[in-house]
C-alpha cells in the first residue's frame, strides 16, 4: 500500500463509485479489477517493480503531469451510470421539516438490503409510514410492477403486460406526496378504467428490498434497532423517543405552575437546533392537575390533544367560582355519580380513568370554550372567555340531564342482561357495545353532541332485546365492520393515544345499530352496511 496522494484519492473514489452499484442494484455499472490493472499498466514503465522505484518515478513525472495516476469518476463508470443520479437515488429524504439520511445496500438476503432510512430516536415519533412507501424515485417503477403483480388474479388480469402498465403509470411523474397506493389506484383507473379498492394492495407480499428499512440510532449514532415495520419500532421505542425529545425540547420552552395565561402566544410549530441538528416540535398548553404549563411536544397529534386538555383546564382555573358551582349543581344524582365512578375501564384503552367531578368539569368547559376554537394567543383566550362564559350553566344543565338519562338506562340494560332468555351471542355483542360506549371516563372523551345521541343508542339496545330476531346478513356485515374498526383502534393504540370518540366512523357504527335494531328511532344521517364498507375503503 502506498501513502501517495494518487493512491489515497483513487481508493476513496473507488469506494464512492462502488456505492453507485448499491444504488442501482447492479454489478455491471463500474469497471472491474482487470480494467484497473490495465489503467496502471499503460501508465507505468516496465522497470517499476517496487514501491521505492514507483515513488522516485512518480515524483519526476508529476512535475509536468501532477494527475497522471489519478482516476476520475468518468474513467471508472460505464456509460449506463448516467441513470444513477441524485434525483432518482437521493442520499436523504425530506419529511416535513426533517431531513432523513438514506443508505443503499445491494446484498439480497442481508437485513439491510435495499434502502435504509436512518432515524435518530428523538425523531422516531415524528414520522409516519406513508412518505416512506414511495421509497426513492429510481425504485418506484420496480415497486409499482411488484405491487400490481401481487394483486388478486381477477384484478391483475386487467393490467397485463404488468411491466408496460407500470411504466405507463409513471409517464406522469407523481409528486411523491400523500399515499402511494391512492396514487397508483388513480393512475390505473385513468389508464384502464379499472378501480382498485385500497384494501386490495398487498404491501406485505413485496420483496424485502422494495420495503423501506429503518435503522433507529441513539444520540451517538449507534444503531439501537432496525426493521421494515415502522409501527413496531415506534411501539418498541415510544418511551425512549419521547424522553429523548422531551429532554432536548425542555431547554427551548418550558413553563409550569401557571393558573392564568402567563406566557407568550404559541406558534403552531417551533423549530430549534440542538447538537447540530434541526428539530421541529409542537408547542401546547398542558394540564398539570392544579395548574397548567407549556411544553414542546414531538408530534402534532400529541400536541393537539394536550392543548385541548390544557386549555380546558386553564378555563377552569380562571373560572374557579363557576367550576365549584357546577360541581354542586350538576343535576346528576349522587347514586349515578357513584355508578359512573365504578364503570369498568375502556377494553382497548385501559389507561383512561373515570372521575365524575373532573370529567364533568372537563365536558362542560371544553364544550363551552374549546371545542371548534383555535386558541393560541392570550387575546383569543380572553375574547372566548368574555363571549362564552354566560353559556356555562346552560351547558351544565343540558349535560347533567343527558348523563342522568344515560346512567339510568345503562343500569336497567345491565339488569336485563342478567335475565335468562337472551341469546348468548346477543348478550355478548351488547356487552361489547356497552363496554366501548360507556366506560370509566366516557364523559370526558365523548363530545357533547355525541353524548346527546347515546340515549337513542341505548333505546335501540332495549328494542333489540325486546325483539330478539335472528341475525340477518346486514347484522353480520355490522359485526364485520365493528371488529375491523376496533382492531384498527387497538393497532393504533400501540404507538399513539387514539380518540375514537372524535372519529365519525365510530359513531356511524352506532347509527347502523339503530337502523338495524330500531328503525323507528331514526338515524342521524343515512347509513347502511354498503355505505360504511365504502367509507372504510376510502379511509384505509
Amino acid at each position: 500500500h502506498s501513502n501517495a496522494p494518487f493512491f489515497k484519492a483513487n481508493e476513496k473514489l473507488l469506494e464512492e463509485v462502488g456505492y453507485i452499484q448499491h444504488k442501482g442494484r447492479r454489478v455491471d455499472l463500474v469497471e472491474d479489477e482487470e480494467w484497473l490493472y490495465q489503467f496502471y499498466d499503460k501508465k507505468l514503465p516496465a522497470e517499476i517493480v517496487s514501491g521505492i522505484a514507483l515513488d522516485q518515478w512518480r515524483k519526476k513525472v508529476e512535475r509536468d503531469n501532477p494527475k497522471i495516476l489519478f482516476l476520475t469518476k468518468e474513467d471508472l463508470t460505464r456509460n449506463e451510470d448516467n441513470q444513477i443520479n441524485d434525483w432518482d437515488f437521493p442520499d436523504s429524504k425530506k419529511i416535513g421539516d426533517l431531513t432523513i439520511e438514506l443508505h443503499y445496500r445491494f446484498e439480497p438476503g442481508h437485513d439491510e438490503d435495499g434502502v435504509t432510512a436512518i432515524i435518530p430516536v428523538h425523531q422516531l415519533n415524528q414520522i409516519r409510514q406513508m412518505p416512506f412507501d414511495w421509497l426513492v424515485p429510481g425504485m418506484l417503477e420496480e415497486k409499482a410492477t411488484a405491487l400490481i403483480k401481487a394483486l388478486p388474479k381477477h384484478l391483475r388480469k386487467h393490467f397485463v403486460p404488468v411491466p408496460n402498465t407500470a411504466k405507463a403509470c409513471l409517464e406522469i411523474e407523481p409528486d411523491f406526496k400523500g399515499s402511494l397506493y391512492e396514487w397508483l389506484s388513480n393512475r390505473l383507473r385513468k389508464l384502464t378504467g379499472e378501480a382498485i379498492p385500497l384494501n386490495e394492495w398487498q404491501p406485505d407480499a413485496l420483496p424485502e428490498h422494495l420495503k423501506m428499512n429503518f435503522r433507529v440510532v441513539d444520540d451517538a449514532g449507534r444503531a439501537i434497532g432496525y426493521g421494515r415495520n415502522l409501527a413496531k419500532l415506534q411501539a418498541q421505542f415510544a418511551s425512549t423517543a419521547g424522553d429523548s425529545f422531551d429532554k432536548l425540547a425542555q431547554e427551548e420552552m418550558n413553563y409550569t405552575g401557571c393558573i392564568a395565561w402567563a406566557f407568550d402566544d404559541l406558534p403552531e410549530t417551533w423549530q430549534f437546533m440542538q447538537k447540530g441538528q434541526t428539530f421541529v416540535g409542537y408547542p401546547a398548553i398542558v394540564d398539570e392537575g392544579d395548574s397548567v404549563g407549556v411544553k414542546i411536544l414531538e408530534t402534532q397529534q400529541k400536541a393537539e390533544q394536550a392543548h385541548y386538555d390544557g386549555l380546558t383546564k386553564l378555563y377552569q382555573l380562571v373560572c374557579k367560582k363557576e367550576a365549584q358551582y357546577i360541581l354542586k349543581n350538576s343535576g346528576v344524582q349522587p347514586a349515578l355519580q357513584l355508578a359512573y365512578n365504578q364503570l369498568p375501564k375502556h377494553p382497548i384503552l385501559p389507561e383512561r380513568a373515570g372521575d365524575f367531578k373532573a370529567d364533568m368539569l372537563h365536558l362542560v368547559f371544553s364544550s363551552v370554550f374549546v371545542e371548534g376554537a383555535e386558541i393560541r394567543t392570550q387575546a383569543a383566550f380572553e375574547a372566548r372567555l368574555t363571549e362564552k362564559k354566560s353559556a356555562l350553566m346552560t351547558v351544565c344543565n343540558q349535560a347533567g340531564k343527558q348523563i342522568n338519562e344515560i346512567m339510568a338506562n345503562y343500569q336497567s340494560i345491565r339488569q336485563r342482561l342478567k335475565q335468562p332468555g337472551i341469546a348468548p351471542a346477543t348478550r355478548l355483542d351488547v356487552e361489547n357495545q356497552l363496554g366501548l360506549l360507556l366506560y370509566g371516563g366516557f364523559i370526558r372523551y365523548t363530545p357533547l353532541a355525541q353524548l346527546q345521541a347515546i340515549p337513542r343508542y341505548l333505546k335501540a339496545v332495549e328494542c333489540r332485546l325486546d325483539k330478539q330476531k335472528p341475525d340477518s346478513a346486514d347484522v353480520q356485515g355490522l359485526q364485520r365492520l365493528w371488529q375491523r374498526y376496533w382492531h384498527y383502534v387497538e393497532k393504533q393504540s400501540k404507538t399513539q393515544a387514539p380518540v375514537p370518540e372524535l372519529d365519525k366512523f365510530r359513531w356511524s357504527l352506532e347509527e347502523l345499530r339503530v337502523s338495524l335494531f330500531a328503525q323507528q328511532l331514526k338515524t342521524a344521517y343515512p347509513v347502511s352496511v354498503q355505505r360504511l364498507e365504502k367509507a372504510w375503503n376510502e379511509m384505509f
